[in-house]
């Protein structure tokens, strides 16, 4: 097998590795070996060298022990040094130093320290060296025999010398003087000559105290040097009188040296000599620079021929990675046009098929087999079929085209495909080159936006809700076969989901209607709607939402997602329900679709709960205009009706005053006046009515005006009727008119004597409560703030929706001729109004009727005791110091529950939103008694932030105050509802009530 052209590069940049390799390592061993032989030869040099020094100097120590001897018996045998011919002594000592070069003077010293003879001075000169350190050596030890001095500077000649000396002895005398002999230093290295050691080789000669004697060449602290402490003394020397080493950091020199040493046999003196490394390593340097640059040079130019070799090589490389490449390049090509999405294919003049990709067959069905060789109409629906021969024609007029068509599949599906073609040459003949793109998807995008913007229309066109969200579910539906959705609407008050529209869902009752918002239990709408976002119940029947949820099973639903629908400023108006007979989890596009036809939905509800207030407050303006027009006519009846009553009054009592007791016109006149006084009264109903009646407005205690008015009513009732009083313990203070409240309450009692047929019940309520801004806007004509109630209820027979319409209209009544003149509640209406208050009515048929009287809360009357301070060390008893959390996103109804709590002694901390809660419950010197929070909040619910609270603290109970009513259910409330839930608006009597009861104060 020929190998490829990477594989030789390889093969030779092994085989260049190689010799390189080899050449390297063996020009390396060369040289590391020459150099160890270098620095053997070198050891052996130095071992030499040193013999010779210690030899040469022993010697010349020897001879000049000779000369000292010789002259100390001389002197001895002459009597002393005093008796001795000096002369003749000096003469000879002369002639014995210039025999001997080593040696620079001969001397003699007497006890006394003088110098008497001297063979290097030619005149005597008077020296004293009593303060030699040699010669107080041997006044203090006379019996010392031979010594040598350490290294002095000649006070004669100005050099370095030492001395060789012995003592002189007299009979009777221990030390007589001596005789000394002192060496030239430079003797010593004269020995060698420059170039023998080396630039940096070194001869010294060291006494046995480490003292040196001879260092060579001179260096200034040279002799000051301590050899006691180098590698010499403390290593060699005791091991062995003579050896070789190498001194890396010694005390005495500064770079790598080898060193030779010998002692002295007879003489207390070691010899040393060293050499450089650097010295002798210097000609293996310079040999080992030449190898390496030829080595080197021989390297670089195998590499140069290798570089030669493999750019040949990669100019063949390149020609034939061309040649394939442009194979593969042809090969790529035809797998992209076989993988594209879209259908290329290339047809003859006729519209036959000759070539085409995989995505043909992909698109119709048919195997390459079965369209190879298939005229194009043959694959395309009849009425797309006809146009192909036109299509060919005008493509061979202009030369290319562009159009939409379908294919017809091979199971006789209809594939709408946008077509590109042109007209070009191949092998000397022309073909129409076409790609057909499948455009299914834009298609249902169009249908899509199409049919989106015909609900928009119906919705805009005012057609009805019902059938709106049907076309909302058709068209979901259509987009997401196989599933069935729902559509719930939420009531006025957001509390429960009733049907919308749901055409193809199974006929179950229970899977779409009266669904109460819950958080569990109640399947997926209930929760999506209570807690506003999407649910996703992929298998029903393994969720807890749908445990007790039987039918859904019973229909063969799995699956349930549902998608709240919510309005702009996030109102809840419903829920949007999708089931699937299969256990399934959205895809991202569905979830798309599942949003759009909620914001549809929130559209068309939305318009229509638009429109339905609007006619609300339309109605209510119209009945206000109607009411305050009647009240004007009624003003203005009434007003003329009292003038013509004025002179009845008159005229009948000057008539009645000018007859007798027993005059018969008498009962006549005062029955004439008993109805002038009915038509008195009933003007001043209609003056109350009109609100034309002056008033005389004063701060009262609501509770004290119905405790003393009591007795009235309960005689103005039927025996048969219980009367029952339910007052707030604290006082209701109101600006009010005595006389307009107590005809309202009588108005109030009479109505529901006349509505309760038999045995009944009345009942007077009274409270206190906060209206929010919610309130306010679902109410026209109600201003946000602190009211008092007044409650009065009945179980009579109620009142339909009808009546219900017309009961503040002046002279409407239901009773029979003669009970009733119709401006009873016609005049409450117009008293509340005076009292910039506030009336709502709520009455079934054969469930009874109560009015609920909103009036604004009032300071109280001058000598009275204000409500904040009546009882004070009774509330502070009650709360007894204990913590609440109060969580209200409301500031009206948080700044009032604070107050009222804080006033009746409960330490309160007080947070808008539930992060500020998590914040205050998290500090640990907080101790909480009790949460009472909002059930919708942001950020987070209540439940929500109840769960995240018991974190901190376990077991803690917990209030939730919502605008929903008690039914609402609370996700894993750990408490019975009719303890922990309050409903919106309540009375301040009915939330202390409440918390008193969960603390069991």
């Amino acid at each position: 097998m020929t190998p490829s052209i990477s594989q030789i590069k390889k093969r030779v940049r092994y085989g260049v590795g190689l010799i390189l390799a080899a050449v390297l390592g063996i020009s390396i061993w060369s040289i590391v070996s020459e150099r160890a032989n270098a620095l053997t030869a070198a050891e052996k040099l130095a071992s030499g060298y040193v013999r010779a020094l210690a030899e040469h100097s022993q010697s010349a120590f020897s001879e000049a022990d000779s000369m000292l001897r010789v002259l100390q018996k001389e002197i001895e045998r002459s009597g002393g040094l005093e008796r001795v011919d000096h002369a003749e002594l000096l003469r000879e000592m002369r002639v014995q130093v210039s025999q001997v070069p080593q040696i620079g003077s001969l001397f003699l010293v007497d006890r006394a320290g003088n110098l008497r003879l001297n063979s290097g001075s030619a005149a005597f000169q008077k020296i004293n060296i009593s303060d030699r350190e040699y010669f107080k050596t041997y006044l203090e030890h006379p019996q010392l025999g031979l010594s040598i001095s350490k290294p002095i500077l000649s006070r004669l000649v100005h050099r370095w010398r030492f001395n060789l000396m012995r003592p002189l002895n007299e009979p009777g005398t221990p030390f007589a003087g001596l005789v000394a002999l002192g060496f030239e230093t430079q003797f010593f290295s004269s020995f060698f000559s420059q170039g023998t050691l080396g630039p940096r080789g070194r001869v010294v000669l060291i006494r046995a105290d480490g003292t040196p004697l001879v260092y060579a060449p001179y260096r200034e602290d040279g002799f000051a040097i301590d050899f006691t402490k180098s590698t010499l003394f403390r290593e060699k020397l005791p091991n062995s009188p003579a050896g070789v080493y190498h001194v890396r950091n010694p005390l005495t020199f500064n770079q790598p040296y080898i060193a030779a040493y010998q002692r002295l046999e007879r003489f207390p003196v070691v010899a040393l000599v060293t050499l450089h490394e650097g010295d002798v390593l210097a000609p293996w340097a310079q040999k080992a620079a030449t190898q390496m640059s030829l080595m080197l040079g021989l390297c670089l130019v195998l590499l140069v021929l290798t570089w030669l070799f493999f750019r040949h090589l990669d100019r063949l490389e390149l020609a034939l990675v061309t040649v394939s490449d442009q194979q593969r390049q042809l090969g790529i090509k035809a797998a992209q046009i076989d993988a594209a999405s879209e259908a290329i294919l290339l047809l003859d003049l006729e519209g036959r098929l000759t070539q085409f990709n995989h995505a043909l067959c992909s698109m119709t069905g048919y195997s390459p087999d079965e369209l190879l060789g298939r005229r194009l109409h043959e694959i395309e629906p009849r009425e797309y079929a006809q146009r192909v021969n036109e299509n060919l024609a005008q493509l061979q007029a202009s030369g290319k085209a562009s159009f939409e068509s379908a294919y017809l599949t091979k199971g006789g599906k209809v594939v709408p495909i946008e077509v590109t073609c042109r007209v070009m040459e191949s092998q000397g003949r022309e073909v129409v080159l076409s790609i057909a793109r499948d455009i299914t998807q834009r298609k249902r995008d169009q249908l899509r936006e199409q049919t989106r913007r015909d609900l928009l229309e119906q919705i805009a066109s005012g057609v009805a809700l019902d059938e709106v969200l049907e076309g909302i579910v058709r068209f979901a539906e259509q987009e997401l076969p196989g599933a069935l959705f729902s559509v719930l609407l939420a009531d006025e008050r957001g509390e429960r989901l009733c049907r919308g529209g749901e055409p193809s869902l199974p006929p179950v009752p229970q899977l779409a209607g009266d669904a109460t918002l819950s958080a569990e239990g109640t399947g997926s709408c209930g929760n999506t709607a209570y807690l506003k976002e999407r649910v996703v119940i992929d298998d029903i029947a393994a969720h807890p939402y749908w445990k007790e949820f039987q039918p859904a099973h019973a229909a063969g639903l799995k699956s349930c997602w549902s998608e709240p629908v919510l309005s702009a400023d996030g109102e809840l108006l419903g829920a949007l329900a999708i089931y699937h007979r299969e256990v399934r989890s959205p895809s991202d596009e569905e979830i798309s679709l599942i949003v759009s036809a909620a914001h549809l939905a929130s559209i068309a509800i939305g318009r229509v709960r638009g429109e339905e207030r609007r006619r609300s407050l339309e109605e209510q303006l119209r009945q206000a205009h109607k009411i305050e027009a009647v009240g004007q006519l009624a003003a203005g009846v009434a007003h003329d009706f009292n003038n013509l009553l004025t002179p009845i009054f008159v005229y009948a009592d000057m008539i009645r005053s000018s007859l007798g007791e027993a005059a018969p016109q008498v009962r006549q006149i005062e029955a004439m006046l008993k109805a002038a006084h009915k038509a008195a009264d009933l003007t001043r109903k209609l003056l109350s009515f009109g609100r034309r009646q002056v008033m005389h407005m004063e701060p009262l205690d609501l509770n004290e005006v119905i405790t003393s008015f009591g007795d009235i009513m309960r005689t103005t009732v039927k025996e048969s009727i219980s009367f029952e009083l339910r007052l707030t313990d604290e006082s209701a203070w109101v600006l009010a008119d005595r006389g307009q409240l107590e005809q309202v309450l009588l108005n109030f009692a009479v109505n529901a004597q006349d509505a309760i047929t038999g045995n009944g019940a009345i009942t007077v309520e009274t409270g206190h409560l906060v209206l929010d801004d919610e309130y306010a806007r679902l109410h026209a004509g109600v201003k946000p703030g602190r009211y008092v109630l007044l409650a009065f209820s009945d179980n009579g027979c109620g009142m339909a929706e009808e009546t219900l319409r017309h009961i503040y209209e002046p002279f409407f009544t239901t009773k029979e001729s003669g009970r009733g003149t119709g401006l009873g509640l016609a005049t409450v209406y117009g008293v509340v109004k005076q009292h910039d208050g506030y009336i709502e009515v709520w009455s079934r048929p054969g469930q009874g009727t109560t009015f609920k009287v909103f009036l604004p809360l009032a300071g109280p009357a001058a000598g009275h005791t204000p409500l904040e301070e009546r009882g004070t060390a009774a509330r502070r008893t009650l709360g007894s110091g204990k913590s609440i959390l109060l969580v209200e996103d409301n500031a009206l109804i948080r700044d009032m529950a604070r107050d009222l709590l804080e006033g009746y002694g409960y330490r309160t901390l007080v947070a808008g939103t539930p992060l500020a809660a998590l914040e205050l419950a998290t500090r640990p010197e907080e101790h909480i008694d009790l949460l009472v929070s909002d059930v919708v909040l942001p950020e987070m619910n209540g439940p929500e932030l109840y769960e995240r609270v018991l974190e901190y603290h376990p077991r803690l109970p917990v209030l939730y105050i919502s605008g929903y009513t008690g039914n609402v259910v609370l996700h894993k409330s750990t408490m019975e509802m009719e303890t922990s839930f309050l409903t919106k608006p309540f009375t301040l009597e009915q939330f202390l009530a409440r918390i008193r009861g969960i603390l069991g104060d």
